[in-house]
Parts: structure tokens; sequence; C-alpha cells
């Protein structure tokens, strides 16, 4: 799922540079027009203007809960680092920046007729007759928490920026030919014979010598490093650690309730599957095999080529899917195919498997979710008060022992943890916090130091000095000898297969069939399917091996090895698509024609650098997140 999420993040993020309109999806940045400046941290400066902590901070959060959104599952700080969304947000605010300035320097401005212009052409503010509807644009507003002058403030900065976008990128059209040769490419199938030598079949290779183990070992010790160690102790105070002595009033708790109504009353939900196909003549394929009676995952992912992860939708309220889906979800009887249904992500059948009738809570029923909610902010509100506290202390050189008893903070000594919360024998050590949060935070503070009081998501503030650091190392023989005997069988094996493998490629004289000289050999062989140049996930050939077949002739023979063992096989047969989907065309047109746009407008920011220099402040980044 990581992955899907970081190729749809990169997209948005391309393809929201320009004409940047607030009413797409989200706000990015619109604190930096609005908002009173205060001295919060500059975490970069572009030109003259600078960048702060607080406007990447809820550009960041409004990213994550439009991603959350869109697949359904909660993403966490932690999580958007990984996947590069941080950066990719901070990457955006620093284009437009650029752009301001440029559009600035060359005095793009934009008169009101411009903006009302825009405002009564742009489809979310029409009815479906298509006329401007001044209702639903002041209703739009309100959601997004705007006033008009404030949307007209916006537009204000996005149309400059988009004529600037436009003057470069406009007319940059891939030929149709490039498109056709690329479907073509990516729609190549080779069929193969293949011989598998898996690995567990390589046999018992018995023990290693004195002089052979200690040869392997010598030419292998990344294989034996010991990563680095740190001791260090960790004062934290949780709100569940003072939550036991907090009592909260019934009155407040119906008072919640009463406020809450909407809350306790829960809508149907349904849990819904999709098939989801890139074209109309595919999802029209698709649909076709439904009717003739085969398996929906079969469909889904043979015919349609989608993720076998993307089928399942879950359990779904109507508000949760894109109205387009949701219309025809929320009617649909169970276990019955919709028709096809085309959305901004494809073409969609859906299926209900499962419905959940709308229930009203009583305050009985909803009283231990708000006891546990009031109590937990409450919680929060006295650890912040602390935290400033605590804060003071330690700047005014009180130890973190010190800290910890006079603050009642929890206090735990860890003797040697590596960066994943580990002990030298591989043990998780024993936290009261998430490892990855306090682990983050030793890794970032220098041995004899102690850091300063930081706050976890969930409303846990904490503390560590580091007392020893422990370099990486590689271990003594003695001490992984077991290990070191495993790996170098392991190697053996690999090297067996291999090498057979070899052999038996090269037993396969010109103009000769695989086939045969395996039959030979009592060796099984195996037709592959037509495999596609990019396997699937779930597809059984070895990515290797496939890419060594799209490399080779009809005929000819090729090896491979994985972690499973090594391959033998023979190029039988060549399958180029005779023919095209025109609308498989026009989307890979489409595709090639925004990569060439966004090509394009990374060269004019790229060259706008150089007018305006930026500077990020990657540790203030990295304190934030």
């Amino acid at each position: 799922m990581l992955q899907a999420i970081r190729s749809r993040a990169g997209s948005f993020v391309v393809k929201g540079l320009f004409g940047l309109l607030i009413l797409t999806f989200g706000i990015w940045g619109i604190g930096d027009i609005f908002r009173n400046r205060s001295t919060d941290t500059v975490i970069a400066t572009v030109g003259d203007q600078k960048i702060r902590a607080e406007d990447l901070q809820t550009a960041v959060r409004r990213e994550l809960e439009r991603l959350s959104a869109q697949f359904h599952a909660p993403i966490d700080l932690q999580q958007a680092k990984k996947l590069g969304v941080v950066d990719d947000v901070l990457g955006v605010m620093i284009d437009r920046s650029l752009l301001d300035q440029e559009a600035a320097r060359l005095r793009l401005e934009v008169s009101d007729d411009v903006i009302r212009n825009a405002t009564t052409d742009n489809p979310k503010f029409k009815t479906p007759d298509g006329q401007f509807d001044r209702a639903l644009f002041n209703e739009i507003l309100a959601e997004n928490h705007l006033t008009e002058d404030q949307y007209v403030t916006v537009m204000r900065h996005d149309i400059p920026r988009d004529d600037l976008s436009q003057a470069v990128t406009l007319g940059a059209a891939a030929p149709q030919s490039m498109a056709d040769l690329l479907l073509r490419y990516r729609n190549e199938k080779r069929v193969a014979d293949i011989v598998a030598l898996p690995i567990a079949d390589a046999g018992d290779l018995g023990q290693p010598s004195e002089a052979d183990l200690t040869a392997f070992y010598d030419g292998h010790q990344d294989l034996f490093r010991a990563p680095e160690y740190r001791g260090f102790t960790l004062a934290s105070l949780s709100p569940s650690d003072i939550a036991q002595g907090i009592e909260m009033p019934e009155a407040k708790l119906k008072e919640e309730f009463d406020e809450r109504q909407d809350e306790f009353q829960l809508p149907e939900q349904r849990e819904v599957q999709q098939i989801l196909a890139p074209s109309e003549d595919k999802v029209k394929e698709a649909e076709a095999a439904l009717a003739a009676g085969k398996d929906w995952n079969e469909v889904a992912t043979q015919i349609a080529g989608q993720n076998p992860e993307t089928i399942e939708l879950g359990l779904m309220k109507r508000e949760e899917l894109p109205q387009v889906l949701s219309d025809i979800a929320f009617e649909l009887p169970l276990n019955k195919p919709s028709e096809p249904v085309k959305s901004p992500l494809g073409w969609h059948i859906l299926r209900v498997v499962k419905i959940e009738p709308a229930v009203t809570q009583s305050f009985e029923q909803a009283k231990p979710k708000l006891e546990a909610q009031l109590t937990h902010d409450e919680a929060v509100d006295r650890i912040y008060k602390v935290a400033n506290r605590v804060d003071d202390a330690l700047a005014g050189g009180m130890s973190i022992e010190d800290a910890a008893a006079k603050f009642e903070l929890k206090k735990t000594e860890i003797a040697a943890a590596d960066v994943g919360g580990r002990d030298p024998e591989g043990n998780a050590v024993s936290l009261p916090l998430p490892a990855a949060e306090v682990m983050k935070l030793v890794f970032a503070t220098n041995e004899g130091q102690t850091s300063r009081v930081t706050e976890s998501p969930d409303g846990a503030i904490f503390m560590v000095r580091v007392s020893k650091v422990t370099p990486p190392t590689i271990k003594p023989l003695a001490d992984v000898k077991e290990q070191a005997i495993k790996a170098w069988q392991d190697d053996k094996r690999r090297a067996k297969v291999a090498q057979a493998a070899e052999e038996l490629a090269a037993a396969v004289k010109p103009d000769a069939r695989l086939a045969a000289v395996a039959a030979e050999k009592g060796l099984k062989v195996t037709t592959s399917p037509p495999l596609l140049r990019r396997p699937g996930r779930d597809d059984p050939t070895s990515p290797a091996l496939v890419a060594k077949l799209f490399a080779a002739k009809p005929g000819e023979v090729v090896t491979a090895t994985d972690a499973v063992g090594s391959y033998v096989a023979q190029l039988d047969e060549v399958k180029t698509p005779e023919t095209l989907s025109q609308s498989d065309v026009a989307d890979v047109s489409r595709n090639l024609n925004q990569g060439m746009r966004n090509d394009l407008t990374a060269e004019l920011t790229q060259a706008l650098r150089a007018r305006f220099p930026v500077d990020i402040r990657r540790e203030a980044v990295d304190r934030l997140f």
C-alpha cells in the first residue's frame, strides 16, 4: 500500500503545482497569504520570502487528510516522511514562492474581470445545466473556511502562476506515433519454456572446514556487522499515565453527548468491492466475463490488470466514496455487479457484499467512548502545562533524573539499543512509548547531551539523555559461528544451482530445444503464460528472469538467479499487440503530454532558483517531523 500511496502522492504534487485553485481538493499554504506573521520558525527562504514551520505543518496536515481519505486508511507523520510527502509538499511551497516572485518581477497583475470570468467558468461552481450558481459558490467557500475577499486574494496569486507555467508549457505535446510505440512496448508479451532450480532442492552440503569458514567470514563481514548501539535515559509522561486520576462528571459527558448527537447517529455502511479498469474497452471485457460467471477477483486481476490490494474497498459510509461511486454503491442490492461507471481513477464495476443498517446510539452506549475521549483530552491539556515547566527546568540546568522526580515523569533506563529499538541480543527493548519515536530522538541527540522536550502524536511528552554510543562493529567469528555456518551453506547452495543453470543452458545447442535437453536430465519444464514486461506482484515468474527474456531473441536461452533459486529459460514467442485501444492510446498521450509539461515546469522553477536563491533549513524540517 505504501508504494501506491507514494506514486499517487507524487502525481498530485506534480499536477497540483500550477493553476492550483483552492477548491481543487484542498488549500495549500493559504496561511502564508492571510495569517499575521509571528516569530515562528523559518524552515526555508526563497529569495526575499520565508516559509515558516506552521505553514508547512498546515500544508502537510491537509495533504495527509486528503491521502487518508483517498486511500481509506490513516496516514501518520512517520509514514508521510518515509513516503516523501513532507519533501514533496515543501517543494510545492518553494515552487509557488518562486513563481510568485517572478510574477511580481514581471508585474503580472490580475484584474477583477479576469477573476470574475475564471470564477464563473469554473465547473465546480456550476449547476448540471452549466450555469454559475452563486449559492453553490458560497457553500464551497464556507466549507473551505474562506470569505469571498480571501478567495479573490488567492486567485490573484494563482492566476499569474498559471500564466507563467502556460507560457512555458503551451504547445508541449508528444506525437501520436510515440504513444503508439510506447503502448506496444508496454503491452508486448513473451512466452518461454522455463526450468526452475530451487535453492531448497540443492541438498545438504555438509559443514565447512575451519579454514573455509574463516575465509567466508573474512570475505562477508557485512553479514556479521553489529549496528550502532546507544545507551540512554528516557523520561516520559503519556495521557494514559495520568488518565486514571481524572474523573469526568456525568453532567459534562451528557453535555458533550448532546453537542455531538450527529456523531452517534451512525449512517448506513456498505462493504464494497471494485473492479478498476484502465479503459472502457477493458471494463466492458470485465463486465462480459462477470456475466459469463467468472470469478470476481480473477476478472479484476487478469482482465482489468488490477492490483489485488485495491479490490476490497472495505466498509464504507456514503460520504467516504466519491459521489459518482457512492450514488451507485448505496443503491445496489447485495452481490449484484453494477454497470461500468467512470471516475477520475478509471472505469469501475462495484459490488456490495455486506450492508450494515444505520444505528442511533443512546447516551449509555456512547458514554464509554465519550469518557475515554474527554479524559484523554484533559490529560493532554495537563501534560502540555507540565511540558512547559519541564522545558524551563532543563534549560535551567536540571538533570533529566531530577526533572523526572520533580514532575513525576516515568523514567526508563536502556543500556543499549539500535535504531530499531533492539538490544544486542536482538530483542525489542521495553519502552513506554513507540520505539520509532523514542529511537529517532535518541539517535538525533549527541552523547552526553539531553534532548529538548518532545511531543508524540498521541499527546505524550518525552526527553532523553544519551549516556553511551557504541559504534558499529564486526562481531567476532566465535560469537556468530552458527550464523556463519548457515550463511556459508546458503551461499554454496546458491552457487550450486547457479552452476547447474549455466551447465543446462550450455547444453542447449543452437536450434535445439530446452525442453528436450531438460527432459533428458529429468528436469521439469514449464511453459509460461504470456508475460508482461512488468510482472504483477502476484506473478510467480521471477522478475529477474522476465527482464532477461525481454532482452532476448526468439530461441535464445537465458539464465537468472534470485533469492529463491536459479532459472533457465528459452524464449518461444514474442506477442506484439496487433491493434491498440484508442482509449488506451489517448491515456498514454495524455500522460506523455503531462510528463513533458512537468519537465518544462521543473526546468522553469530550477532556472528561477538562480534568480531567487533557495535555502532549506533541513534541521528545522527534521525537528518538525
